[in-house]
């Protein structure tokens, strides 16, 4: 199958969730034009690692894997399970590996552990504690036995960043969140290395309806701090994000953070959590929410599930895919 990774949003994500459905279909695939809607297209070293990761998971072949390549194969093989370490060496998204390999695992029917070192809370990817704490709890709910746990924060541009991810072998159920349920609980989980603690007590002030848990400490390779907020339902998760940056007062991080759940409050997922459920359709068949805000990333994962083979629709931000 030969895939324009400059279709849609033109970035990432195609490549990403292309590599992922090829292990787990066990389809050969030509991915060209990588990258093509970015400033500097082709391959970075994130991107790199995350494809020779999953390779190494399913015995893959490929051709192209190089920086700045616009063009590359991917002929997998059987997928493996076991213990696999990653050091992208620089502050690459360790959030946007596991985008590749987490859905390769989890089809599988094997167990997995993951030792992948790089950037834990970066640009232009979801934080780290997205995954563990709002990903990962969605996924539980629908019997997916997953876990994360950070041993070592890494902010871009020193990186340095450490995280250990377990997959069991599980069955998973069919994604179907028609609704929300039942609030049970609102957490903010709040990181911040070398930094002034007047920072984390300013954000707090502005998230009084959150529980607030801090992980804040003056070690490590690099300085940053960020925040995930996290709505517990009971049928879902829905999270927003804010990555601390120069300039960026506090109580602004906070306010990004709170808006980027969804102002209408109205989705059964939040935008992120659209972007990361389709390739799902795969491993449970059926996969179905209603999304506040449909991203160009989401269009885009749908248009390449339809490439594979899976049936999508798209009706009032229902999404709705199926096999």
């Amino acid at each position: 199958m030969r895939i324009d990774g400059s279709y849609g949003e033109g970035g990432g994500q195609i490549l990403r969730t292309a590599v992922a459905l090829s292990c787990i279909l066990g389809e050969e695939i030509e991915v060209i034009n990588i990258r093509k809607g970015r400033k500097t297209p082709g391959l970075r070293n994130q991107h790199i690692h995350g494809i020779k990761l999953a390779a190494e998971m399913c015995n893959a072949q490929t051709e192209g894997l190089k920086p700045k390549s616009t063009h590359i194969k991917f002929i997998p093989g059987k997928i493996n399970g076991g213990r696999y370490e990653v050091d992208v060496g620089t502050a690459g998204s360790i959030s946007l590996i596991l985008q590749t390999v987490l859905p390769v695992a989890i089809a599988s029917g094997e167990d997995f552990e993951f030792v992948l070192k790089g950037g834990t809370d970066v640009p232009f990817s979801p934080p780290i504690d997205y995954y563990v704490h709002a990903l990962f709890p969605l996924l539980r709910k629908y019997r997916v036995d997953v876990e994360g746990e950070v041993l070592e924060r890494g902010y871009y541009p020193e990186g340095g960043g450490m995280v250990r991810v377990m997959v069991r072998a599980s069955d998973i159920d069919k994604l179907m969140i028609p609704s929300r349920g039942e609030l049970r609980r609102r957490t903010a989980y709040f990181n911040m290395r070398k930094l002034p603690m007047h920072i984390a007590n300013r954000i707090r002030k502005e998230i009084v309806d959150f529980e607030f848990v801090a992980d804040v400490r003056n070690s490590g390779r690099s300085r940053g701090c960020s925040l995930v907020l996290v709505e517990e339902y009971e049928k879902t998760i829905i999270a927003g994000d804010c990555l601390c940056r120069r300039g960026l007062p506090a109580e602004r991080v906070a306010r990004i953070a709170i808006d980027s759940m969804g102002n209408e409050r109205t989705g059964t997922v939040d935008e992120h959590m659209a972007d990361h459920l389709p390739v799902f359709v795969f491993i449970a068949g059926e996969v179905q929410f209603l999304a506040e805000r449909i991203s160009k990333h989401t269009k885009t994962n749908l248009w390449l599930l339809e490439q594979f083979g899976a049936k999508t629709e798209v009706r009032e931000k229902e999404i709705h895919a199926y096999i």
